[in-house]
């Protein structure tokens, strides 16, 4: 098939919206020879003279095609905006169709996910400022807890800086839910951070529940602890101390458990967040 102008339209931009490959190529053929019995569309489309009247059929059903019961029948294509306008009202009926199915196999997966590490241990690991992204992802699986340790000064000297509202949106959503979210920066402090960065990210928090934010000058290490089963630990490059490196997930209540008490302490020696900006 030859390449398709930038004002021309191919048959694949049509299958993008739910057509098959014939129904494609029968619709184009329709337009623009017009009014075509059964044996010159499928002469013009190149599509086996057996199959014609199938495509067609449907066409007719999803509303692209009209049909001249005469004889020999003659076939006639809809107005384009039409066309396109029942072609995204099928969409959106599927769209809906499948939300709904959603909805019970979220439920039916859900009672099928019960095993979960008790003594067992599993854990990955994520490395570079593209795992950035998937700790988000990572945090959202919260159900009834979240602890998180911040490290702004880190945070600050990410080359994206939409990261913290990300991750922000994400904690938001937890909160929406009922998670109960405690949120404890480390590298925060007046002057530590630059003044732009820093008032950014104190209009997110402005927006949260001040008492679920502290803040402590040093936070040795920084790591989540997730529902009282599963932990995150963020580790730094050792040859740039400010720069993130990787995080590694761990699975296992046990190791939760010791965790937590570590988040206790430090959340019980930190400040509450009473930071004025100039």
């Amino acid at each position: 098939m030859s390449k398709a102008g930038p004002h021309e339209i191919t048959p694949e931009e049509l299958e993008e919206f739910g057509l098959s490959s014939y129904e494609s190529r029968v619709y184009l053929s329709l337009l623009s020879s017009g009014i075509s019995t059964a044996k010159e569309i499928s002469s013009a489309s190149k599509i086996p003279f057996g199959r014609v009247y199938d495509v067609l059929s449907s066409l007719e059903d999803k509303g692209l095609a009209d049909k001249q019961e005469s004889r020999p029948k003659k076939f006639s294509a809809k107005d384009p905006k039409l066309a396109v306008n029942n072609l995204l009202n099928i969409k959106k009926l599927a769209l809906e169709d499948i939300e709904q199915k959603a909805v019970l196999v979220e439920e039916k997966l859900l009672r099928l996910h019960t095993i979960k590490p008790e003594e067992s241990l599993f854990w990955s690991v994520a490395l570079g400022e593209k795992a950035i992204d998937q700790y988000i992802e990572k945090i959202g699986e919260a159900e009834e807890e979240l602890n998180t340790i911040l490290n702004l000064r880190v945070a600050s000297r990410l080359p994206h800086k939409n990261i913290i509202r990300n991750l922000m949106e994400k904690i938001k959503v937890l909160s929406s839910k009922n998670v109960s979210i405690r949120i404890l920066l480390s590298g925060v402090s007046p002057g530590s951070l630059e003044e732009k960065y820093l008032a950014s990210i104190m209009k997110f928090f402005d927006e949260f529940d001040r008492k679920s934010v502290k803040y402590c000058l040093k936070c040795t290490t920084a790591f989540d602890v997730i529902d009282n089963e599963k932990v995150i630990v963020k580790v730094m490059n050792p040859v740039k101390p400010d720069e993130f490196f990787a995080w590694i997930f761990v699975w296992q209540k046990k190791f939760a458990e010791e965790l937590r008490p570590k988040f206790e302490e430090m959340w019980t020696n930190a400040k509450e967040l009473h930071i004025e900006l100039k």
